[in-house]
């Protein structure tokens, strides 16, 4: 055999043998909402990059609809996927469904929102996001003024943040809050609702934390048919949230930022490793956050 022969088949032997494709199953909560459509482009393209193009990924949207989602989590079993990477509808309620596959031999990753049985959660650090957030709503408000809290949908992600905004308003004896119960249910529809209805509601709104970069959409949209100067600030550091602040409207002051990209990489390479070696160090991963703003806004980048 020519010795530049065996170089090359003794080269093509030392190389580590390519991951094989897998099958993925996606169930997310809202693929009318970008954060979520950049979640699963993200996903498919690690999916891509460490298994192979011929990998296959089965997406579904739930649309918060826990029945929903248990049906589509079973309809992956039936497909025997290799892995789920889920937003879960309710955290809880799913925990009997996530142990099913678990018991099938299928690891489910949990996206954005905790839920009960995982193999491994990566989320926004929710609890800190809410902090930042209601950090920046007291300064602007000088420490003092009447604060509603328009909530959502009470997933992990929306109840952390709530905790979150509380602790940090908590710090200012002369800030009031009027009220969380409104659930503008994460949706630019629900966030005009429920705003609309709370400045029917209540005489002085200055400042309000709404969950979600959808929901400050909808509210920032009641507050100008109403001429109202309320401020909103809330959670995600949307593409939306990042053009207002570039515009300067003055209603929606800032977006404590979340990052789908990285937070869909991290699971799946946590997958990855998972389907490797079947174990991991890390079963909970929490994203760090920061606070987008009108001074600071052109220097982060889209999702």
């Amino acid at each position: 055999m020519p010795k530049a022969l065996l170089i090359v088949i003794l080269f093509i032997l030392m190389q580590p043998p390519a991951a094989a494709a897998i099958k993925a199953g996606v169930s997310v909560t809202d693929l009318t909402n970008p954060y979520f459509i950049t979640v699963v482009r993200t996903i498919k393209e690690e999916v891509s990059n460490r298994f192979g193009d011929d990998s296959v990924l089965l997406v579904r949207s739930s649309a918060y609809d826990h029945p929903r989602q248990v049906r589509q989590l079973d309809e992956f079993m039936a497909e025997e996927v290799d892995v789920v990477f889920l937003v879960a509808s309710d955290e809880h309620k799913i925990g009997p469904t996530v142990q099913k596959l678990s018991n099938a031999g299928i690891p489910v990753f949990a996206i954005d929102v905790r839920a009960d049985g995982a193999t491994a959660t990566v989320t926004t650090d929710n609890i800190r996001a809410g902090q930042v957030a209601c950090d920046g709503l007291a300064r602007v408000l000088d420490g003092q003024g009447n604060v509603l809290i328009i909530n959502g949908p009470q997933v992990s992600a929306a109840v952390e943040r709530v905790q979150g905004c509380k602790e940090a308003l908590s710090k200012h004896p002369k800030l009031h809050l009027l009220g969380d119960s409104l659930n503008g249910t994460g949706s630019v529809e629900g966030g005009l609702e429920k705003m609309a209805y709370a400045l029917q509601l209540y005489d002085d709104i200055d400042g309000i934390f709404a969950i979600n970069d959808r929901t400050a959409l909808g509210a920032e949209s009641a507050l100008l048919q109403a001429n109202s100067k309320a401020v909103i600030i809330s959670v995600d550091g949307s593409p939306d949230a990042k053009t207002a602040f570039l515009e300067r409207r003055p209603n929606w002051i800032g977006s404590s930022i979340q990052s789908p990209e990285t937070m869909s990489r991290e699971a799946v390479q946590i997958a990855a490793k998972w389907l490797k070696e079947g174990q991991i160090e890390e079963v909970n991963v929490l994203i760090p956050t920061r606070l987008m703003t009108s001074e600071n806004a052109s220097s982060f980048k889209e999702w």
